[in-house]
Order: structure tokens, then C-alpha cells, then sequence
């Protein structure tokens, strides 16, 4: 894997690889052993990654632009199988490629979820008492789909509905994984192109757009957000040439997704095309262990909600992911830190006026220290934290100073992490 970073963080990044974090149906646990570890997974239908980095660039985009900005992100997940919807999501969301799941096309005939199945129901066996909901217009995704792990499956008509309906899930105290799916953005390809070149398509891109940040928002306004050990995942599926997809083109296999929350640093991971299982030679197996692909996404939702446990390995021969992990400690996690002693910090609404809060999760006994500067190095901002009930809120004002980015460390001993804040 090769790993550019577009911050230099005070927190040396490790971007070595381990094998796949994998979860067992052995383990016993505590019922609130890892209430906290929560997943927002949304997912956007047929998004290519030149269009989308396109808006990007012209600002176009603020909601996914800040989770970029702040988290860590790729344009090289490649696709190494049927670039069709069906397939696709299959892929992400068990972990294993058609081979294994079978669903080849969006009829899914022939899908093998009770050897392959969603992940929320590998959770569950983890954590029986996680809940878990699925929010999707594309009706095929929530029919043809069994043993998938969800607690309740909403077909809302339109993205407008799929929005309204997650932000109304987000208010459940309850809630552990949520699954976004909007459709409307792959419509607009089949109707109109899947070309950056066309304005229908990148108007619907844009107008996503507003919908994921309205349920990002709804995430932040959460009651116990502050105690919550929220990931946020997004995510496209292929991409498409002329008015379809389904082939092997760059601009239907090489796709992106981005993570952002907990523990999570600001850095780009990039890596070569190991190939394609469907045309041609078969994948580089070496490529694949070191760069991201779709199967890896479905590990890493896993890895993050049942962490650091015994559920890891015991079944790793039984399930036959074929994903791997990118939120291993040493991979995305700053190091020095594991999952159970880390600064966990959340900053929001970023990018931002100026005003900003900054919300960090507090061991008692220890000294936090919040320090922003600009990329010159001049600090701008500096406060010791104050303990409160396992966290402090923070209200940071930067309204005087120049939009632009800057770096905010949150120090405790030999312990910190940096992240971006984004000023408009």
C-alpha cells in the first residue's frame, strides 16, 4: 500500500497492513461491552470519482468535501467484480466477492446470504443486542435480501424520504448501525450519462449532497453524540460510462470512499489496480492485501464495531471474508494508541464559519490540551479541558482570523491526535 498524507500529523501514521479483522460467533459479552462503537454507513448509487472529485474542487459539495477534509479517504477502492449495483453492494456488505455470495446481477437469483451474510448479522453474533437499520428507495436491496442482520428495513420513495427517515432513526438512543442508500444520482447516469461533462448528472451529485448533510447533522444532534463512538462511512458502489455500467472500464471500477469519527486521522491512501476477477487475468493477490477493494468495507464496519475483542480470529476460517481491515491499530489509528486508549474527538459543523464546537472524550485524572494552528505553525488557539462527566464540550471561535485550513491537536502525556478544521 502507498499512503500520501495531506497533513503532516504529529502522530506518526503507521499504513502497514494486517490480515483481516475478523469477528466470532464464540464470544460471550457483556450486553453494553461495546454499546458505544456505532457505524453511519451511506451509501451513494453509481457516484464516479472524477466527477466527484470535480466538485470537490469547485466547493460544490461542502457536506462530503468535510469528510474528506478531516478524514481518511481514497479514489483507488477498485472494483474486482461485476460493477452492477447488486453485485456491488453484496460485495461491501458481506465482505466476500460473487464467487461466495453469488448475486451476479439486480434480480439477485441465486444469492447465498445464509454462508455469506450482510454484516450487521456477523455483529450480532458478537453483539446480540446491537440494532441495526437499513434505509433504502431501491426496493431490490431490502426484497431480495435475507439475513442481512437489519432490526427494520425502510423503503422510502424518494432520497428526500431516505433522508427524512434516517435522520428520524438517528434520534433512537438505541441505534448502533444505520445503512443510508440513496438511488438517485445512478438514475440520473442511466437518463442522462455518468459524465462529469453532464449538468444533470453532477446536479444530482450536488443535491446528494445536501441530503447526507442533513443526516450527518442529525448524527451530531444526537442526545449522547459526545459519549458515542460514532464511524462515519460513505461511499459509492462503480461508476459508469456513456448511460450504463456493468463492463471493466477505469470509470466504472475505480471508485472511492472515505471515513471519518472515531479515532480516525486526515490522510489519503492510494494503491495501484490489483485487476478484475470477471475480465482477463485473475487479481494480483499481493495488489489486493495492499490496496483498498470493495470487499474490505464490510471488515472494516466490522472491526470498528466489535473491536479489540476476542471475536477477531475465532472464526476466521468459517466465515471466508475476503475483505481486510483499514482501521487496524498501526493502519488508521495513531499509533501508540489501541481502541481502548485513544483521544476521541469530534469537531462540528467542519468545515465551518469559525465557529466550531469540539467535543473529546476525557479519562479522569489526566490533563487535555487543545492547541490550533495555522499550516505557518502560529498557534491561534490554546485551552487546557476541563473534566465533565467523561467529556468536555469546547466552543472554538476563529472568526477573526483567515479562511482557510488549520491543524487542532488534542494532547494528554504522550498521547495525541490532529485533525483538519476547515474555515470558509
Amino acid at each position: 500500500m502507498k499512503t500520501k498524507m495531506k497533513l503532516k500529523s504529529i502522530g506518526k501514521i503507521k499504513t502497514l497492513l494486517v490480515a483481516s479483522c475478523l469477528v466470532s460467533m464464540g464470544s460471550i459479552y457483556a450486553q453494553d461491552e461495546h454499546d458505544e462503537y456505532k457505524m453511519l454507513f451511506i451509501g451513494i448509487d453509481g457516484v464516479r470519482s472524477d466527477a466527484l472529485k470535480q466538485l470537490m474542487d469547485d466547493d460544490l459539495v461542502p457536506n462530503m468535501e468535510a469528510l474528506f477534509a478531516t478524514g481518511t479517504y481514497t479514489f483507488d477502492s477498485w472494483h474486482l467484480g461485476i460493477t452492477s449495483s447488486g453485485p456491488s453492494w453484496s460485495d461491501m456488505l458481506t465482505g466476500v466477492w460473487e464467487n461466495k455470495h453469488n448475486v451476479t446481477s439486480n434480480s439477485y437469483t441465486g444469492s447465498d446470504y445464509d454462508t455469506y451474510p450482510y454484516f450487521p448479522t456477523r455483529v450480532k453474533e458478537c453483539r446480540p443486542n446491537a440494532k441495526a437499520v437499513q434505509v433504502t428507495s431501491w426496493s431490490p436491496m431490502s426484497d431480495n435480501v435475507y439475513n442481512d442482520g437489519w432490526d427494520n428495513k425502510l423503503i422510502p420513495p424518494t432520497d428526500d424520504a431516505c433522508a427524512l427517515a434516517a435522520q428520524s432513526q438517528l434520534i433512537d438512543p438505541a441505534l448502533d448501525i444505520l445503512f443510508v442508500h440513496f438511488d438517485d444520482v445512478d438514475a440520473a447516469g442511466h437518463g442522462n450519462g455518468f459524465n462529469p461533462a453532464i449538468p444533470a448528472y453532477m446536479n444530482a451529485i450536488t443535491y446528494v449532497d445536501t441530503k447526507v448533510g442533513q443526516v450527518i447533522d442529525a448524527l451530531y444532534a444526537r442526545t449522547n453524540f459526545a459519549n458515542e463512538k460514532w464511524v462515519i462511512m460513505l461511499t459509492t458502489d462503480h461508476g459508469g460510462t456513456g448511460t450504463s455500467h456493468g463492463g471493466n472500464s477505469d470509470t466504472e471500477r475505480h471508485i472511492w470512499w472515505v471515513a471519518n469519527g472515531y479515532g480516525i486521522p486526515s490522510m489519503e491512501i492510494t494503491g495501484a489496480d490489483p485487476g478484475s476477477y470477471r475480465f482477463g487475468d485473475a487479481p494480483d493477490p499481493e495488489l489486493i492485501q495492499t490496496t483498498p477493494v470493495l470487499t474490505d468495507i464490510a471488515v472494516t464496519a466490522i472491526d470498528h464495531l466489535v473491536p479489540g475483542t476476542d471475536c477477531e480470529e475465532s472464526h476466521k476460517a468459517d466465515w471466508a471474508l475476503d475483505g481486510k481491515s483499514w482501521l487496524d491499530e498501526g493502519s488508521l489509528y495513531v499509533e501508540g494508541n489501541n481502541f481502548d486508549n485513544i483521544i476521541d474527538v469530534n469537531i462540528f459543523p467542519n468545515p465551518n464559519n469559525g465557529v466550531f464546537d469540539v467535543v473529546v472524550n476525557l479519562t479522569q485524572g489526566e490533563n487535555y490540551q487543545v492547541i490550533l494552528t495555522d499550516l505557518a505553525g502560529k498557534t491561534v488557539f490554546e485551552k487546557e479541558l476541563e473534566y465533565f462527566d467523561g467529556y468536555s464540550k469546547l466552543k472554538v471561535d476563529l472568526q477573526q482570523f483567515e479562511n482557510g485550513v488549520y491543524l487542532m491537536s488534542v494532547k494528554s502525556g504522550d498521547k495525541i491526535i490532529t485533525k483538519k478544521v476547515v474555515k470558509h
